[in-house]
């Protein structure tokens, strides 16, 4: 594939040939898995990037339904993040529905020494969480081989709002910042198992970029733009932390 489209849409072509009824119900909801890693001395992004084709080569091996990005924080501040472990960048894996995702870490458990001494050379897996991600308003992701943008913003609803709430008032906000000229798509992030306790009753809103030009050009038409309103749409139902931004690096996408 030349390029990747939204997330969900990507993620919904992974079944061609194979269809799960949840998601013939709602197909824009998806599994997440986030690997946080230390870099071993000396090593670094490269060394990883580097070991692509080993991964690739093991997850068609076992017919994975499974893709991954590696994201590096650019500008982040470690007192705002959900977990003070330190670590250098996130292993995000994607799995069609939480099925899949545990078809994908059997075959790991099974296989994985095939791959996993190089990956031991590079890397110190520092600890692993498990989302549940929903598609709020598609946009495009960064193609292999190029660098996208992804934003993370943890949030809390306020009193006697809802979740559906939160989803109307960003889905406003894409929709203007859209018409605007942005290529950003929107994602709801519920954590699971593994999340930290400061997590609790929160949620992560994200928005991702399919390169660095074109998160300028969302930041550039959400300046320009007229927010008054959605913005104080999304304040009215949560209140949610300054946004995080990661460098998204495209890592193996099936199919």
């Amino acid at each position: 594939m030349k390029s990747y489209k939204l997330l969900s849409i990507v993620l919904s072509l992974l079944l061609t040939g194979t269809v799960f009824a949840e998601q013939a119900e709602d197909p824009d909801r998806f599994q997440i898995e986030t690997i946080q890693l230390k870099f071993k001395p000396g090593k670094g992004l490269n060394d990883i990037m580097d070991l692509r084709e080993k991964f690739a080569d093991f997850a068609k091996s076992g017919d994975l339904k499974y893709s991954s990005r590696i994201l590096i924080p650019w500008a982040v501040n470690n007192a705002a993040l959900p977990s003070s472990r330190d670590w250098d960048a996130l292993w995000v894996g994607f799995s069609l529905n939480t099925k899949e995702y545990a078809n994908t870490l059997s075959y790991y458990l099974k296989n994985g020494d095939a791959f996993n001494a190089d990956f031991d050379a590079v890397r110190t897996n520092v600890g692993t969480n498990l989302s549940h991600g929903e598609t709020i308003f598609s946009g495009e992701l960064a193609p292999m081989g190029e660098t996208g943008v992804v934003l993370f913003r943890t949030c809390k609803l306020n009193d006697k709002q809802t979740m559906d709430n939160a989803k109307k008032a960003m889905l406003a906000m894409s929709e203007k910042l859209k018409a605007g000229g942005s290529k950003g798509g929107t994602y709801f992030w519920n954590p699971g198992p593994g999340a930290a306790p400061s997590m609790e009753d929160s949620f992560l809103i994200t928005r991702w970029f399919p390169s660095v030009e074109a998160w300028g050009d969302s930041a550039m038409a959400y300046e320009n733009g007229d927010m008054a309103k959605v913005e104080a749409g999304v304040s009215r139902v949560m209140d949610c932390s300054a946004f995080r931004l990661y460098l998204d690096y495209p890592y193996y996408w099936e199919g």
